[in-house]
């Protein structure tokens, strides 16, 4: 395993004292390759805190972490950690919910360099991985003279993208990459991380409120609710699940129209469908 978790807490320690525990007893293991995986819950449920630990943004309060081999607990010497935490963060890519977090430099092109680069790569190869990588995100070489503080936000999110995948990481993580994005925008995005997944042979985890990008895109779906991982598993068994309400999910579009469809036309569909084109053909073959 890529990322293993085991019996992983964490607290929120304020100034005054006062702390808050993010994280309880998760234990959770992440492949490097073929995965797609969504990451869900309400809004303090820990699902950031839960990837910021994939790269060691942040070390576990009591448990453990392995990355790639490399071992996060609390007590890890600074000195130690520096040395060991540049190599892991270079496989473990996270892109933050805004990409402002990400953009400093003057231009596109020095944005995406600057990661390469700072792990040892020549500016010359750099420079060619950029020229590769703008074109994956969906924009053209034109956009690497130009600078990031006036792009549009979805354009903005594509640099902050690209910017990770220059480094090449194995695994991609993604904290709630649509956010604020129209719905072409958002489907867009979702393709390209799909491409990403598929063409490049990345996991690719991504942090999302939206019930539709998990029913269609995840082949793995983990949720939390208040700091616990509390399901891990295929989309279609949790959507089947009675104690959604409980962890304040609701159903994506498709299957709220089968059920329905189940209660006006008085049918009972046994195989949910993925999209509308297998619920039209569904009924069609039930009446």
């Amino acid at each position: 395993m890529a990322i293993k978790f085991e019996r992983v807490n964490f607290e929120y320690i304020s100034a005054d004292g006062s702390s808050f525990k993010a994280l309880k007893d998760i234990n959770l293991e992440i492949s490097d390759k073929g995965e797609f995986i969504t990451l869900i819950g309400e809004t303090g449920s820990g699902k950031s805190t839960l990837v910021q630990h994939m790269n060691a943004l942040v070390k576990p309060s009591s448990g453990e972490v392995t990355v790639y081999g490399i071992k996060i607990y609390n007590d890890i010497k600074k000195k130690d950690r520096n040395v060991k935490l540049n190599p892991l963060r270079q496989k473990v890519g996270l892109v933050f919910q805004f990409p402002e977090y990400q953009l400093f430099e003057e231009t596109v092109l020095k944005d995406i360099i600057f990661g390469p680069k700072n792990f040892g790569v020549k500016e010359a190869e750099a420079i060619e991985r950029a020229k590769e990588i703008i074109k994956l995100v969906g924009l053209d070489e034109s956009y690497l003279k130009r600078s990031p503080f006036n792009l549009s936000g979805g354009e903005k999110k594509r640099v902050s993208i690209a910017g990770i995948l220059a480094m090449e990481p194995d695994i991609l993580v993604l904290d709630e990459p649509t956010s604020g994005l129209d719905p072409k925008g958002r489907d867009a995005l979702l393709e390209l991380f799909t491409s990403i997944h598929n063409e490049l042979d990345k996991t690719v985890i991504i942090i999302t409120h939206d019930m539709n990008t998990v029913y269609k895109y995840a082949s793995r779906v983990l949720v939390m609710s208040e700091g616990e991982l509390v399901f891990d598993g295929d989309p279609l068994k949790l959507f089947t699940k009675k104690n959604l309400i409980d962890w304040n999910l609701d159903l994506p579009e498709i299957i709220q129209i089968t059920r329905q469809l189940e209660d006006k036309l008085n049918i009972k569909i046994n195989k949910l469908p993925r999209n509308v084109d297998e619920l039209f053909n569904i009924v069609k073959g039930v009446l």
